[in-house]
């Protein structure tokens, strides 16, 4: 007869430092009772939620990066596996794109340029800034967007503090920020908030891995918590903000 591990009490919601384990059990409910819209009053967000987030249609472009991807593993190893964006988080940022159609985009950490595609490949004639501070990714992000780029991607290299400031003043104006910051000790704050005085009403942020550590969710609280922030969506493993005043100033925690 084969035995399991013997069963520790309350050892998952210790991982949480939760003192009470029904804060956990609430975190959860409030993440699933959303699912498919349900309980959404806001039609922005009833949207976001079903035609959006929710979305599960299949797009011939989400096969062809992936088979990019494939490519790249062959041929880099470890070193895409690590730094490249799950294919989940990227669809995502493909649906975004599609529905909102933002013309004006920047992306704050290019690694290996997979995330670039998803942002990029719903159409032509887009203006994207890539930026990159790790030159040993700039080669295979070049690679990248030279064979599947369906608009020119505009890659630099530099400390974010000098190449963001130049990049937003060229753009005038974004229609979304890509903060693909995951492996990295930035201070996402200060980019926040310097990408905030370059928004219009419809202009949106995304950010990846806003739980990875302690610092990523001060950073991420912070930054729902601004008040130019109108709507924040918290996906667990990605957050994305609108600044729309027509919308009424909510966080929704969703389960994705």
């Amino acid at each position: 007869m084969e035995t399991g591990a013997p069963y520790k009490k309350n050892t998952y919601f210790s991982l949480f430092n939760f003192n009470d384990k029904n804060i956990f059990i609430g975190m959860f409910y409030e993440r699933i009772r959303h699912f498919r819209g349900h309980g959404i009053h806001s039609p922005f967000v009833y949207n976001l939620i079903t035609k959006v987030i929710e979305e599960r249609c299949r797009y011939y472009s989400l096969d062809a990066i992936v088979l990019i991807e494939r490519q790249l593993l062959f041929n880099e190893g470890k070193l895409v596996k690590r730094k490249a964006i799950r294919p989940k988080q990227g669809a995502l940022l493909f649906r975004l794109a599609n529905y909102f159609h933002p013309r004006n985009i920047i992306q704050i950490g290019a690694t290996t340029g997979l995330s670039t595609l998803y942002l990029t490949s719903y159409a032509t004639g887009i203006n994207c800034i890539s930026l990159e501070n790790m030159p040993e990714y700039l080669p295979i992000a070049g690679r990248t967007y030279e064979k599947a780029a369906k608009t020119p991607v505009d890659v630099r290299e530099g400390d974010y503090k000098q190449t963001l400031p130049q990049a937003l003043q060229e753009m005038k104006q974004t229609d979304l920020v890509f903060f693909n910051l995951r492996h990295e000790q930035t201070d996402e704050l200060w980019l926040f908030h310097k990408c905030m005085e370059y928004i219009h009403d419809d202009t949106f942020f995304v950010f990846g891995d806003i739980k990875k550590s302690h610092q990523a969710r001060e950073q991420w609280k912070q930054v729902c918590a601004h008040p130019g922030v109108t709507v924040a969506i918290d996906l667990s493993s990605t957050g994305i903000v609108f600044f729309n005043k027509k919308l009424h100033k909510r966080t929704y925690l969703l389960y994705f």
